[in-house]
């Protein structure tokens, strides 16, 4: 939740305090141009400067960053490293180094109980690499995300959010549909005097997310490696 550092008008923490130099995952603070731009041509709430949605939304914003681009815990900002644990639809909550490790989009789907039609990705099998390339293929325009209403402020805050992209790029040997695939889903964020995130739990359908993607036709082996892509900007599930 805490804010400051500048570097970006939706995110805190991309620009190096005096003395300290980042570990960044692809060399340097990452860039929000694309998915800004979905952002705010496609959100349905511009909350007022100031406000308790607005600092909430860009705090979440922030932290997803934190963990999709820096590489070293002790780089953090946004949380309590120690304390730190992310729960997803009531499953066991995973630790800070964890959540690193493996990737927002494979915490965000382990154990996700998905039925066997969608169960082409596996986030057990994938690694943190694996994971936002395929979704970065699928989203080349990224994964916008906004906050739709706060119930309750810190220390214990209460958000509804929607996440939404356009399914344009292939994702896992599936070409695009071009329609967009969006989710709806509630999150609780438990932060310190300080308000620095200790727990985090998010409430969602995640067959919302990948059964979008599943609908475009099957394409062939020589298709699925013609077709190579890098990572895009900001399209990690809470990448917004």
């Amino acid at each position: 939740m805490v804010a400051g550092g500048g570097g970006d008008k939706y995110r805190s923490f991309l620009v190096d305090e005096e003395g300290h130099e980042t570990q960044w995952r692809h060399g340097g603070p990452p860039q929000y141009d694309l998915v800004n731009k979905l952002f705010e041509q496609e959100r349905t709430k511009v909350w007022g400067e100031g406000s308790l949605e607005e600092v909430v939304q860009n705090a979440v914003k922030s932290w997803e960053m934190e963990f999709s681009h820096k590489t070293r815990l002790g780089d953090f900002k946004t949380i309590d490293p120690e304390k730190f644990k992310l729960l997803v639809n009531g499953k066991k909550g995973i630790s800070a180094e964890e959540t690193l490790k493996i990737g927002s989009y494979n915490a965000l789907l382990k154990n996700s109980n998905l039925g066997k039609e969608l169960q082409l990705y596996r986030a057990e099998e994938e690694s943190f690499e694996s994971s936002h390339e395929a979704f970065a293929s699928a989203f080349p325009r990224g994964f916008a995300w906004e906050v739709i209403s706060v119930f309750s402020g810190p220390p214990v805050i209460v958000f509804k959010f929607r996440h939404w992209g356009h399914f344009e790029g292939t994702f896992k040997g599936h070409s695009p549909t071009g329609e967009a695939v969006e989710l709806f889903g509630l999150g609780v964020l438990k932060v310190d005097e300080n308000l620095k995130v200790e727990e985090v739990e998010v409430y969602y359908d995640p067959a919302d997310l990948i059964g979008g993607l599943f609908k475009g036709e099957s394409l062939s082996s020589d298709a699925q490696t013609s077709q190579v892509s890098g990572p895009s900007q900001g399209s990690c599930p809470f990448s917004m």
